[in-house]
């Protein structure tokens, strides 16, 4: 780990209300969610929520954090339970009496939450690999009538419905396989059809945002 690892965090600039380094609230808000320790987690929230409205803001983004980090697989509706609590609480005044409710469910929801951290460990991995040099490889199955050298290959439409559209693990179901079945015969005998729309057709972009 780099000497310099976290040498600057403003946080650690600030105190709370009742004079506890910034730093170490969000420390100890993040660990007893960790650890499940309910009590500890919420006084470190709700002194971070009296001492100003930004502590209030950062409260939140570790709880959003949180969700993903050390939920992760444990509990994949985590990041959208705690999303909706953030929301549900933006309709209230920081001063009004049931703004802490929100974190405050939020916290105990998490602390309750089986959890695993393999989301966040595959992040430090990649962005080390990365700092020693590391880059992608673009594989084979990427190259498609979306690429400029998909199209060179002769890669088309058929190749992208019958190879670069496959999705693995596929959802099973009998009408899943006919549709796409279906689709690929549509696209196969589509220059054979006849007709025209009675107004100008609807112009789609060919590329994708």
């Amino acid at each position: 780990m780099a000497k310099d690892f976290m040498s600057y965090d403003p946080w650690s600039n600030i105190v709370s209300r009742n004079g506890i380094p910034g730093d170490e609230l969000i420390s100890m808000l993040q660990k007893s969610i960790r650890r499940g320790i309910e009590e500890n987690a919420l006084a470190a929230a709700y002194e971070m929520y009296i001492t100003s409205p930004q502590f209030h803001e950062k409260m939140w983004r570790r709880l959003l954090a949180i969700s993903v980090e050390d939920i992760g697989f444990g509990n994949s509706d985590a990041p959208v339970q705690v999303y909706t609590l953030f929301k549900m609480a933006q309709e209230f005044p920081y001063a009004d009496g049931d703004q802490p409710m929100f974190f405050m469910h939020a916290i105990r929801y998490l602390c309750r939450c089986k959890k695993e951290r393999t989301t966040d460990n595959i992040k430090n991995k990649i962005m080390k690999e990365w700092e020693h040099g590391k880059k992608p490889e673009v594989p084979d199955y990427a190259y498609d009538l979306h690429t400029r050298k998909g199209r060179a290959m002769g890669r088309d439409e058929m190749h992208f419905l019958t190879e670069a559209s496959r999705v693995i693990p596929q959802l099973e179901g009998d009408d899943i396989v006919r549709i796409h079945a279906d689709y690929i015969e549509f696209c196969k005998h589509e220059s054979e059809m006849e007709g025209a729309p009675e107004v100008q057709p609807f112009g789609y972009n060919c590329w994708q945002y």
